[in-house]
């Protein structure tokens, strides 16, 4: 609707342009009258981070004082004092331009520029909107079967299209017509494009080399008792919809719904062997890149005949790794004392496992 209206503005503009003076002693929306008048003061009112520039003016003859909002600030606003002589040109009832001498500054109501507002919004709402449409088209059909390495696709998408929409509407603003709007816009696509290249380049460059940062976790064992985010995943009992939490440290690794690992525990069996530690892939889970932002690290284990996969944040891998790869302590042992029969001792051991029974 916007662009629709451009035509329009420009037809205003045009019919402004060619519009005859108006005879002396009369008035008419086909013409223009210019007649004189006083400056009166200055006004400049703030407007959130813009200002509003008015002039206050006297038609000569009269004591009515109008203001007038100027297209900014020059030449002629800031120019002139209280008691200075300019010229008023009336067009459709309205005043359209202020003179000053040889200087000559438009009004907010002259037609001249109204279409580069319209023509640049348009434009900023042409180019976001596809980006828009496009990324609903990604997320619906891509998006269940996308990983982090697909992520470039959305980068270029959203940085191109951000910068060509910024600078249609910039362009707009400062171009001296349609045509060379439209012409210094196309020709800013390619390197809006080639931004988007390198800022996708960089973006999977740094995907990948967080990618292969895995191979420098190594197991931490746990030294108290901790729950963290975590999901398994596999043909297993132990694996069960809504247990997205793993505690460590106390006993078992064990999966649970409770994120204080109080209620709920399902413990991982010993049979689960730690096979390897990799990144996300493409047949992995759609929720685990938003359940652990994209920054997700999988344990592959084997239980048996079954693969099971633990997902899990990077930051806590080491933790979770460590809890599946570190066995029991053992028991710690006495030294025999010097001169202690051996038996003595196992007999003791005896007594001691007598009493607990």
């Amino acid at each position: 609707m916007l662009l629709a209206s451009v035509p329009g503005e420009l037809a205003e503009r045009d019919a402004y342009a060619a519009a005859p003076a108006c005879p002396a002693g009369s008035r008419s929306d086909a013409c223009t009258t210019t007649v004189p008048a006083i400056v009166k003061g200055t006004e400049d009112e703030p407007n959130g981070k813009s200002v509003r520039y008015w002039l206050l003016v006297t038609e000569r003859g009269t004591d009515t004082v109008r203001r007038v909002r100027m297209a900014g600030s020059e030449p002629v606003y800031d120019a002139v004092r209280p008691g200075d002589e300019v010229k008023l040109t009336y067009w459709r009832g309205e005043i359209r331009t202020v003179r000053r001498g040889a200087a000559a500054q438009e009004t907010s109501e002259s037609p001249n520029d109204n279409w580069r507002f319209r023509l640049g919004f348009g434009l900023f709402l042409l180019f976001f909107g596809l980006l828009v449409w496009w990324l609903i088209w990604w997320h619906r059909y891509r998006y269940p079967a996308a990983t982090h390495n697909s992520l470039w696709q959305v980068t270029f998408a959203a940085v191109t299209g951000a910068v060509v929409s910024c600078f249609g509407f910039l362009v707009s603003m400062v171009a001296r017509g349609v045509p060379e709007v439209l012409l210094i816009t196309a020709v800013g696509v390619l390197p809006a494009a080639g931004l988007g290249g390198l800022c996708a380049w960089w973006q999977r460059r740094r995907t990948n080399q967080a990618a292969a940062t895995v191979s420098s976790i190594v197991p931490v064992p746990p030294t108290d008792k901790q729950c963290v985010r975590a999901a398994v995943h596999g043909d297993v009992p132990y694996r069960v919809d809504g247990f997205n939490h793993l505690v460590v440290g106390d006993g078992r690794p064990a999966t649970t719904p409770d994120p204080d690992g109080r209620v709920a525990r399902r413990p991982l069996p010993e049979t689960l062997v730690v096979q390897s530690v990799r990144a996300l892939r493409v047949d992995d889970p759609p929720f685990w890149k938003q359940a652990f932002k994209y920054d997700a690290v999988v344990i592959a284990c084997r239980d048996g005949d079954h693969t099971v996969l633990i997902a899990t944040a990077r930051r806590d891998a080491a933790l979770v790794l460590g809890a599946l790869t570190t066995p029991p302590a053992a028991p710690s042992t006495s030294p025999t004392p010097p001169g202690h029969h051996p038996d003595a001792q196992r007999t003791s051991a005896d007594g001691v496992r007598a009493e607990g029974a």
